[in-house]
Protein backbone atom coordinates (compact mmCIF):
# COMPACT_ATOMS: atom_id res chain seq x y z
CA UNK A 1 0.00 0.00 0.00
CA UNK A 2 1.35 3.67 -0.94
CA UNK A 3 0.51 6.05 1.78
CA UNK A 4 -0.03 9.67 1.35
CA UNK A 5 0.26 11.90 4.05
CA UNK A 6 -1.45 15.18 2.96
CA UNK A 7 -0.87 17.06 6.09
CA UNK A 8 2.57 17.49 7.54
CA UNK A 9 4.52 20.52 8.42
CA UNK A 10 8.62 20.96 8.23
CA UNK A 11 10.59 24.43 8.17
CA UNK A 12 14.03 24.82 6.83
CA UNK A 13 17.09 23.77 8.89
CA UNK A 14 17.43 27.01 10.14
CA UNK A 15 14.35 28.51 11.70
CA UNK A 16 12.83 25.00 12.70
CA UNK A 17 14.11 25.34 16.41
CA UNK A 18 12.58 28.84 17.14
CA UNK A 19 9.59 27.66 14.99
CA UNK A 20 8.49 24.90 16.82
CA UNK A 21 9.31 26.08 20.10
CA UNK A 22 7.32 29.11 19.41
CA UNK A 23 4.33 26.58 18.27
CA UNK A 24 4.97 24.29 21.09
CA UNK A 25 4.27 27.44 23.69
CA UNK A 26 1.42 28.58 22.33
CA UNK A 27 -0.74 25.38 21.72
CA UNK A 28 0.79 23.91 24.78
CA UNK A 29 2.05 20.82 22.88
CA UNK A 30 5.00 19.10 22.55
CA UNK A 31 6.08 18.45 18.81
CA UNK A 32 6.96 14.77 18.22
CA UNK A 33 9.55 15.75 15.90
CA UNK A 34 12.29 18.35 15.07
CA UNK A 35 10.38 20.38 12.31
CA UNK A 36 13.14 19.63 10.21
CA UNK A 37 12.98 18.21 6.59
CA UNK A 38 15.73 14.90 7.30
CA UNK A 39 13.32 14.20 10.70
CA UNK A 40 10.07 13.98 8.93
CA UNK A 41 11.33 11.79 5.82
CA UNK A 42 13.17 9.71 9.15
CA UNK A 43 9.04 9.40 10.20
CA UNK A 44 8.28 8.51 6.57
CA UNK A 45 10.65 5.61 6.25
CA UNK A 46 9.56 4.36 9.76
CA UNK A 47 5.72 4.75 8.95
CA UNK A 48 6.36 3.80 5.49
CA UNK A 49 4.32 6.76 3.82
CA UNK A 50 5.32 7.25 0.36
CA UNK A 51 4.71 11.13 0.18
CA UNK A 52 4.35 13.66 2.57
CA UNK A 53 2.57 16.81 1.61
CA UNK A 54 4.34 19.64 3.28
CA UNK A 55 1.56 22.50 4.05
CA UNK A 56 3.36 25.61 4.57
CA UNK A 57 1.56 28.82 6.24
CA UNK A 58 3.04 32.19 5.67
CA UNK A 59 2.23 35.00 8.90
CA UNK A 60 2.83 37.90 6.58
CA UNK A 61 3.04 38.71 3.24
CA UNK A 62 6.56 39.02 3.03
CA UNK A 63 7.22 35.61 4.02
CA UNK A 64 5.43 34.07 0.84
CA UNK A 65 7.86 34.00 -1.85
CA UNK A 66 10.70 33.56 0.49
CA UNK A 67 8.51 29.82 1.82
CA UNK A 68 7.31 28.79 -1.75
CA UNK A 69 10.96 29.20 -3.00
CA UNK A 70 12.02 27.11 0.12
CA UNK A 71 9.11 24.94 -0.96
CA UNK A 72 10.17 24.38 -4.35
CA UNK A 73 13.57 23.29 -3.80
CA UNK A 74 12.59 20.84 -1.04
CA UNK A 75 10.13 18.94 -3.36
CA UNK A 76 11.26 14.98 -4.18
CA UNK A 77 11.88 11.85 -2.57
CA UNK A 78 8.65 11.77 -1.24
CA UNK A 79 8.38 15.36 -0.46
CA UNK A 80 5.10 16.90 -2.21
CA UNK A 81 5.18 20.52 -1.09
CA UNK A 82 2.57 22.62 -1.35
CA UNK A 83 2.57 26.53 -1.74
CA UNK A 84 1.69 29.40 0.51
CA UNK A 85 -0.54 32.62 -0.21
CA UNK A 86 -1.44 35.42 1.92
CA UNK A 87 -5.11 36.58 1.50
CA UNK A 88 -5.09 40.14 0.84
CA UNK A 89 -1.16 40.74 -0.10
CA UNK A 90 -0.76 43.11 -2.97
CA UNK A 91 0.97 40.66 -5.51
CA UNK A 92 -1.57 37.66 -5.01
CA UNK A 93 -1.58 37.60 -8.79
CA UNK A 94 1.95 37.77 -9.74
CA UNK A 95 2.27 35.03 -7.18
CA UNK A 96 -0.35 32.48 -8.25
CA UNK A 97 1.32 33.14 -11.75
CA UNK A 98 4.58 31.76 -9.90
CA UNK A 99 3.06 28.94 -8.06
CA UNK A 100 1.59 27.71 -11.21
CA UNK A 101 4.93 27.66 -13.01
CA UNK A 102 6.63 26.38 -10.09
CA UNK A 103 4.69 23.20 -10.61
CA UNK A 104 2.68 23.06 -7.07
CA UNK A 105 -0.62 21.28 -7.04
CA UNK A 106 -2.01 22.97 -4.23
CA UNK A 107 -1.73 25.90 -1.71
CA UNK A 108 -2.28 26.02 2.25
CA UNK A 109 -4.76 28.88 3.84
CA UNK A 110 -4.76 29.55 7.13
CA UNK A 111 -7.77 31.99 8.65
CA UNK A 112 -6.44 32.36 11.84
CA UNK A 113 -2.50 32.52 11.28
CA UNK A 114 -3.21 34.66 7.99
CA UNK A 115 -6.11 36.86 10.19
CA UNK A 116 -9.29 36.40 7.50
CA UNK A 117 -12.56 35.14 6.93
CA UNK A 118 -12.25 32.25 4.04
CA UNK A 119 -15.65 33.57 2.74
CA UNK A 120 -14.80 37.09 2.91
CA UNK A 121 -16.08 38.66 -0.94
CA UNK A 122 -12.69 40.96 -1.40
CA UNK A 123 -10.74 37.26 -1.55
CA UNK A 124 -13.07 35.54 -4.54
CA UNK A 125 -11.12 37.20 -7.46
CA UNK A 126 -8.37 35.24 -5.35
CA UNK A 127 -10.54 31.87 -5.86
CA UNK A 128 -11.11 31.83 -9.22
CA UNK A 129 -7.88 32.56 -10.37
CA UNK A 130 -7.23 29.31 -8.00
CA UNK A 131 -9.78 27.45 -9.78
CA UNK A 132 -9.01 28.43 -12.80
CA UNK A 133 -5.25 27.33 -12.48
CA UNK A 134 -6.82 24.28 -10.90
CA UNK A 135 -5.01 24.60 -8.24
CA UNK A 136 -6.12 22.79 -4.59
CA UNK A 137 -6.64 24.62 -1.53
CA UNK A 138 -6.24 22.94 1.62
CA UNK A 139 -8.16 25.17 4.81
CA UNK A 140 -7.21 24.60 8.32
CA UNK A 141 -10.87 24.32 9.71
CA UNK A 142 -12.30 24.94 12.65
CA UNK A 143 -10.76 26.08 15.74
CA UNK A 144 -6.64 25.82 16.63
CA UNK A 145 -5.46 25.39 19.78
CA UNK A 146 -3.00 28.05 19.24
CA UNK A 147 -5.81 30.66 19.33
CA UNK A 148 -9.02 31.08 21.69
CA UNK A 149 -12.27 29.85 20.17
CA UNK A 150 -13.98 30.09 17.81
CA UNK A 151 -12.08 29.95 14.95
CA UNK A 152 -12.21 31.69 11.45
CA UNK A 153 -12.72 28.78 9.31
CA UNK A 154 -16.06 27.33 10.13
CA UNK A 155 -18.09 24.84 8.17
CA UNK A 156 -20.76 27.75 7.53
CA UNK A 157 -18.05 29.21 5.83
CA UNK A 158 -16.21 27.20 3.84
CA UNK A 159 -19.96 25.80 2.65
CA UNK A 160 -20.16 29.64 0.93
CA UNK A 161 -17.11 28.94 -0.77
CA UNK A 162 -17.49 25.43 -2.12
CA UNK A 163 -21.45 27.20 -3.39
CA UNK A 164 -19.36 30.17 -4.73
CA UNK A 165 -16.91 28.21 -6.73
CA UNK A 166 -17.71 24.68 -7.80
CA UNK A 167 -14.94 23.51 -9.57
CA UNK A 168 -12.35 24.79 -7.13
CA UNK A 169 -10.52 21.52 -5.72
CA UNK A 170 -10.94 22.06 -1.53
CA UNK A 171 -9.72 20.27 0.89
CA UNK A 172 -11.00 20.81 4.84
CA UNK A 173 -8.60 19.75 7.42
CA UNK A 174 -9.41 18.42 10.80
CA UNK A 175 -12.21 16.44 9.51
CA UNK A 176 -13.87 19.19 8.04
CA UNK A 177 -13.70 21.71 11.27
CA UNK A 178 -12.08 21.00 14.57
CA UNK A 179 -14.14 20.95 17.90
CA UNK A 180 -16.75 21.92 15.33
CA UNK A 181 -18.13 19.16 14.37
CA UNK A 182 -21.39 19.39 14.74
CA UNK A 183 -21.29 22.07 12.17
CA UNK A 184 -19.93 20.24 10.22
CA UNK A 185 -22.42 17.33 10.11
CA UNK A 186 -25.01 20.10 9.35
CA UNK A 187 -22.88 22.22 6.55
CA UNK A 188 -20.24 19.82 5.04
CA UNK A 189 -20.96 16.29 5.05
CA UNK A 190 -22.11 15.00 1.38
CA UNK A 191 -20.96 18.19 -0.26
CA UNK A 192 -18.47 18.33 -2.91
CA UNK A 193 -15.04 19.21 -1.11
CA UNK A 194 -12.70 16.86 0.56
CA UNK A 195 -12.12 16.22 4.26
CA UNK A 196 -8.58 15.29 5.66
CA UNK A 197 -8.06 13.29 9.01
CA UNK A 198 -5.31 15.33 10.57
CA UNK A 199 -5.55 15.71 14.74
CA UNK A 200 -8.91 13.87 14.88
CA UNK A 201 -8.25 10.87 16.81
CA UNK A 202 -7.91 11.25 20.27
CA UNK A 203 -9.92 14.48 19.66
CA UNK A 204 -13.33 13.06 18.91
CA UNK A 205 -15.35 9.73 19.45
CA UNK A 206 -13.99 6.69 16.79
CA UNK A 207 -17.62 5.81 16.17
CA UNK A 208 -18.51 9.74 15.21
CA UNK A 209 -15.19 10.11 12.79
CA UNK A 210 -16.82 6.36 11.14
CA UNK A 211 -20.42 8.32 10.58
CA UNK A 212 -18.47 11.31 9.15
CA UNK A 213 -16.91 9.07 6.83
CA UNK A 214 -19.64 7.47 6.10
CA UNK A 215 -21.84 10.22 5.50
CA UNK A 216 -19.39 12.15 3.14
CA UNK A 217 -18.27 8.99 1.03
CA UNK A 218 -14.83 7.25 2.05
CA UNK A 219 -13.51 8.55 -1.46
CA UNK A 220 -13.73 11.97 -0.12
CA UNK A 221 -11.71 11.35 2.61
CA UNK A 222 -7.92 11.73 2.81
CA UNK A 223 -5.01 10.63 5.27
CA UNK A 224 -3.83 13.34 6.80
CA UNK A 225 -1.79 13.54 10.41
CA UNK A 226 -0.60 16.99 11.46
CA UNK A 227 2.97 15.79 11.69
CA UNK A 228 5.66 16.66 13.71
CA UNK A 229 2.09 16.90 16.00
CA UNK A 230 0.91 13.61 15.25
CA UNK A 231 3.32 10.18 14.81
CA UNK A 232 2.84 9.23 11.44
CA UNK A 233 2.61 5.33 12.23
CA UNK A 234 0.35 5.85 15.07
CA UNK A 235 -2.49 8.07 12.67
CA UNK A 236 -1.84 5.01 10.30
CA UNK A 237 -3.04 2.14 12.28
CA UNK A 238 -5.64 4.08 13.26
CA UNK A 239 -6.88 4.41 9.94
CA UNK A 240 -6.49 0.34 10.23
CA UNK A 241 -8.20 0.03 13.04
CA UNK A 242 -11.59 1.40 11.66
CA UNK A 243 -14.55 -0.80 11.33
CA UNK A 244 -14.64 0.07 7.95
CA UNK A 245 -14.20 -1.61 4.25
CA UNK A 246 -10.42 -2.89 3.66
CA UNK A 247 -10.96 -1.02 0.65
CA UNK A 248 -12.46 2.45 2.14
CA UNK A 249 -9.00 2.05 4.29
CA UNK A 250 -6.90 1.92 0.77
CA UNK A 251 -8.47 4.54 -0.62
CA UNK A 252 -8.26 7.36 2.47
CA UNK A 253 -4.37 5.84 3.21
CA UNK A 254 -3.45 6.75 -0.13
CA UNK A 255 -5.88 6.01 -2.98
CA UNK A 256 -8.08 9.06 -2.46
CA UNK A 257 -5.16 11.20 -2.83
CA UNK A 258 -3.66 9.66 -5.42
CA UNK A 259 -6.91 10.43 -7.51
CA UNK A 260 -6.84 14.30 -6.14
CA UNK A 261 -2.80 14.62 -7.01
CA UNK A 262 -3.03 12.77 -10.07
CA UNK A 263 -0.09 11.32 -9.32
CA UNK A 264 0.66 8.80 -12.28
CA UNK A 265 4.06 6.98 -10.76
CA UNK A 266 2.81 4.70 -8.32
Amino acid sequence: MNIIDIHTHAFADGIAPKAIEALEKSSGTKALLDGTISDLLRSMKKAEVAFSVIQPVATKPSQVRAINTWASRIAGNGLLPFATLYPGQSDWEEEIEQIRRAGFLGVKLHPDYQNFDPDDKALFPMYDRLQAENLIVLYHAGDDISFPPPGRATPKRLLNIVEHFPDLRIIAAHLGGFEMWDAVEEYLVGEDLYLDTCYTFGHLEIKRIVRIMERHGFDRILFGTDSPWKDQREEIQNILRLDIPDEAKRGILGGNARNLLHLRKW
